[in-house]
C-alpha cells in the first residue's frame, strides 16, 4: 500500500465568504482556487482549503456540520498519482476493513475521489486529477484583489 502524504487540510465551513475574508485579509493567505462552495490558498507546505458544509454534502453525500454537530468539521486530503491509483487504494483500504462512504467516484471538479472517516471523526479524501488538472484557478490579479 502506498504511504499517504497529506497534501491539503480542508476546513469545513458554514460561511465560505467570511472564511475567505478571514484567511486572506487577517492571515495574509493568497486565494489560489475559487469555485462554488470551495476555495483554497497558495502558501508554503500543505494547502489550506475551505469547503462549504452544505456543498460538500450536496456533491459527495458525505455528512457535514451544516446544522448537526455529528457531521465532519475537518478533512484531510491526499493526492494520488492517477484515477487508477484511487481505485487501487479503495481495494487496499476496504481489504483492511476501512469503511468508506461509497466506491470511488468521478466528480465535477475533474477528479476521482474516495471518502472515509477516521477514528476521531475526521473526514479523509483521497483524490487524483484527470487530464487537464485542477479547475477554478484564480489569476494573480484576482488573488491580489481579494487579499
Amino acid at each position: 500500500m502506498e504511504k499517504p502524504t497529506i497534501t491539503d487540510i480542508c476546513l469545513i465551513t458554514r460561511d465560505l465568504d467570511a472564511s475567505i475574508a478571514f484567511y486572506t485579509k487577517k492571515l495574509g493567505y493568497t486565494l489560489k482556487h475559487r469555485m462554488p462552495g470551495f476555495a483554497d490558498f497558495a502558501g508554503p507546505g500543505v494547502i489550506l482549503a475551505l469547503w462549504e458544509a452544505g456543498k460538500i454534502t450536496e456533491t459527495t453525500g458525505v455528512p457535514s456540520q451544516t446544522t448537526d454537530p455529528a457531521g465532519h468539521g475537518v478533512m484531510l486530503a491526499v493526492k494520488l498519482d492517477s484515477p487508477a491509483a484511487i481505485d487501487a487504494m479503495y481495494s487496499d483500504l476496504t481489504a483492511r476493513g476501512v469503511e468508506v462512504y461509497s466506491q470511488p467516484e468521478d466528480y465535477p471538479w475533474n477528479a476521482r475521489c474516495l471518502y472515509f472517516a477516521g477514528p476521531c471523526g475526521e473526514l479523509w479524501e483521497f483524490f487524483a486529477w484527470y487530464e487537464g488538472g485542477e479547475p477554478g484557478a484564480v489569476d494573480s490579479a484576482a488573488a491580489a484583489a481579494a487579499s
